[in-house]
């Protein structure tokens, strides 16, 4: 015989079943509120990537417009580039840029930008979640703004380690587009073009014909800066290291390609001989077409047919050693250099964000 067993349990009491609602509800909004966190947070701070990476564009574009030429028309707070590059760099191709303050006096620009989403007020972005726990945050401004400034580096990492006297670059044609032959060697002689290689100007040392001490030996290049002095590696010999470096600059040269150097200016000397010293004193931007280092070498005396032709028409002898090329006005934007340090003008110029 079957046995009908029934359930004892009492059912839930009325203030039971309340507590259980309690429970639920406290969890709902507890749920919500990692939802909040958890997802609206990250649309924000994705937002917020977007802008910043905008500002950054937009400040570093307006800041090497006006590097290389504040007469140019983009460069003014109402320039078309910035809101440009905010939208490019913006997912949904719109993005808001409230102001561009720039200061041509201090050279420095700064780009504020700011949320545009469709639906949403001016500058800010939609929750999905947070709206549910308080209506007031159905919408978050995001903005985001760069700092950018422009000018000649006050320290750079050189590439090539070979320096031109301050005489050099004054007498020279800087800028106009005129190619010429950058004389590296510290005596003069006949050469009517190297008045300025003379130890009585007080800017060279005998021995001493613009090569620098490499850090670390055989690197083809060492860390300088604006005044700071620079041990000269004497005698006129082709420095070791430095061939990979010319090896890499003809193929590019031979190639139809733009070799642009940054080479270090002093404007004072002291000391003689493997204790004689450099003052940096700038940086110069030089377009490369050829050099002259060492006869008989197809990788240390390299020119193109222009170049050859400055070399040829100068009367220039075979002692007579350096590069070919014209002085340009280049914004470049280095890790291995920093802004500031108070030298010359003479092209160099480097963009560097600062906030």
């Amino acid at each position: 015989m079957w046995r009908v067993i029934k359930n004892s349990r009492p059912p839930l009491r009325s203030s039971e079943q309340g507590a259980s609602s309690i429970i639920v509800a406290i969890m709902m909004v507890v749920l919500l509120g990692f939802a909040a966190i958890s997802i609206d947070v990250g649309k924000l701070y994705w937002e917020k990537a977007q802008l910043q990476n905008g500002a950054d564009a937009g400040a570093l574009a307006l800041a090497s417009i006006c590097g290389k030429n504040e007469a140019d028309p983009q460069c003014t707070g109402v320039s078309s580039i910035a809101p440009q590059l905010a939208n490019k760099n913006a997912n949904d191709a719109s993005s808001l840029v409230p102001a561009v303050l720039l200061d041509k006096a201090g050279n420095k620009v700064t780009v504020e930008t700011a949320a545009a989403e469709t639906g949403s007020p001016a500058n800010t972005v939609s929750t999905w979640f947070a709206r549910i726990l308080d209506p007031k945050f159905s919408s978050v401004e995001v903005g985001a703004r760069a700092t950018a400034v422009w000018g000649p580096p006050g320290k750079l990492s050189t590439k090539f380690p070979l320096a031109f006297s301050q005489c050099e670059i004054d007498s020279s044609p800087t800028f106009d587009g005129q190619l010429q032959f950058l004389m590296s060697h510290g005596v003069g002689d006949t050469t009517a073009s190297d008045a300025c290689h003379s130890t009585s100007s007080g800017h060279e040392i005998p021995g001493g014909f613009g090569w620098l001490t490499q850090e670390p030996a055989a690197s083809c290049s060492l860390d300088t800066f604006i005044g700071g002095w620079e041990l000269t590696d004497t005698g006129n010999n082709f420095k070791a290291g430095c061939e990979v470096v010319l090896a890499e600059w003809k193929a590019a040269l031979k190639a139809g390609e733009q070799v642009i150097v940054l080479l270090p200016v002093f404007d004072d000397v002291k000391g003689t001989g493997a204790g004689g010293q450099f003052k940096i004193h700038a940086y110069a931007a030089i377009d490369i077409r050829g050099w002259h280092f060492k006869n008989g070498d197809d990788l240390l005396d390299f020119q193109l047919p222009e170049a050859a032709k400055v070399i040829k028409d100068g009367g220039y002898k075979n002692s007579d050693l350096g590069f070919v090329g014209k002085f340009i006005r280049y914004v470049f934007d280095d890790e291995d250099a920093e802004y500031g340090g108070g030298g010359k003008d003479y092209g160099a110029g480097i963009i560097q964000l600062v906030d």
